[in-house]
């Protein structure tokens, strides 16, 4: 909730935003701020970008709504049309919304119609991982596997546990689960009864920018085949090039049922989700998917697939994606060495690309991710906290897709300075 203005702010109120350019914030009172994790890792190419800025100008000066049951637009035609030439193999619709939650209220939605239509009602378990996070919605929150996002009070929307929804979770230890233990929990529940498997191919706010690893990414691929399983890939913070790749699922060579994105799809400009959908789920449940009512009152409008274009155009014209591989590997490096340098408050890095994190040490204080992103903004730095536990407690640290090495340097400073500050102890003493 946003709280309410007062005469008199208190000491953790937080600065006003005022203007923002490039990968930089400025507050009302002129300091500025180094976007370090990229608003919520969905201002993929900087902040007033002048080709988005103008298709949003332009696009306001001639059509910003039409429903999409009274209209047809062309830059929602557009953007599909890219869309699909950017999608993972076999990919054959698209569905639009307003939000990644959104996104994955309709993925799983698909997946029970698609299992519905060819006979195979009974299946009614989804199979997804701790940690985990997919949304705040109804849905998208059940199959969250994070303790932290389900308070006590939203279990009645939920609904009351009944089987249908089973979390896998890794060794203790470990940040992902392998292969052996969403086989262990796929034959606990029993295949014939799963209708759909939910993934993260590159963990997010749950994990802290941790990666399925390639063999087990590969087998659910196989065994979700094999078994009439719907596998879901949410890269709503992944997807759109923040991992050199337009997918985290690129990756691993593999291609999911349906996948669900957002966040970078407009650079944070405006509101928009997709949903990318296989041609073996449309098939069965018939184009342009049957009956089955999904979208929402803006779902594809005018401005928000103008924006899209605008962000995919400066995605393709200046090669972010590459961009992304290689400034990655120079903030890994970064961060590698600033976790030599502070041991005792850092482990280690995790990531791909330009969606990288900084783990906590174990044995730290649970509330040092958050300490670490109040320093930062101190030193004009914004990060974003992630992790639910021990395992995955870290800072994420994803840049715009366009930053450049000298910026990585600037944010490797800012951030030493943090560390520093964090630790009470001089660099190389912590």
């Amino acid at each position: 909730m946003i709280p309410a203005s007062t005469t008199a702010p208190s000491r953790t109120a937080l600065p006003v935003a005022a203007w923002a350019q490039g990968p930089y914030i400025y507050d009302a009172d002129g300091n500025d701020y180094l976007d370090g994790s990229s608003g919520v890792l969905n201002v993929n190419v900087g902040h007033s970008h002048p080709t988005v800025l103008q298709a949003i100008e332009d696009q306001l000066g001639q059509l910003t709504f039409v429903h999409r049951t009274q209209f047809r637009n062309d830059p929602a035609r557009r953007l599909t049309e890219r869309l699909l030439s950017i999608a993972p193999a076999e990919t054959a619709a698209v569905e639009y919304s307003n939000s990644g939650s959104e996104a994955n209220e309709c993925a799983l939605r698909l997946a029970f119609a698609y299992q519905h239509r060819r006979g195979a009602a009974q299946r009614t378990v989804i199979l997804s991982e701790e940690p985990s996070y997919h949304g705040m919605t109804a849905a998208a929150l059940s199959i969250t596997g994070s303790p932290n996002k389900r308070d006590p009070s939203v279990e009645p929307l939920l609904g009351p546990p009944n089987g249908n929804r089973v979390l896998v979770r890794p060794k203790p230890g470990r940040r992902r689960a392998t292969h052996e233990e969403w086989a262990q929990a796929l034959l606990g529940v029993g295949p014939s009864k799963v209708a759909a498997i939910v993934i993260e191919p590159l963990g997010g706010a749950s994990s802290g920018a941790a990666p399925i690893d390639v063999h087990t990414m590969q087998w659910l691929r196989r065994e979700t085949k094999n078994n009439g399983i719907v596998l879901i890939a949410d890269e709503v913070m992944s997807g759109f090039g923040r991992t050199g790749k337009w997918w985290a699922c690129d990756h691993s060579s593999i291609a999911p049922d349906i996948l669900t994105s957002g966040k970078g799809v407009t650079g944070g400009y405006t509101s928009l989700a997709v949903t990318l959908i296989s041609e073996t789920i449309t098939a069965a449940i018939a184009e342009p998917l049957g009956p089955i009512a999904l979208g929402h009152t803006m779902s594809a409008n005018p401005l928000a697939c103008a924006a899209a274009n605008a962000v995919l155009s400066v995605i393709e014209d200046e090669a972010l994606l590459s961009n992304a591989a290689r400034v990655g590997e120079l903030l890994a490096a970064a961060l590698t060495a600033l976790c030599d340098r502070y041991p005792t408050l850092l482990s280690d890095q995790s990531g791909i690309g330009l969606m990288r994190a900084l783990h906590i040490q174990a044995g730290q204080p649970a509330d040092t991710n958050k300490r670490i992103i109040a320093a930062a903004k101190e030193n004009g730095l914004v990060l974003c906290a992630a992790g639910i536990g021990e395992a995955t407690n870290s800072v994420l640290v994803a840049p715009p897709l366009n930053s450049t090495p000298e910026l990585i340097d600037e944010l490797a400073d800012r951030l030493d300075k943090t560390l520093s500050a964090v630790s009470g102890s001089r660099a190389g003493d912590a």
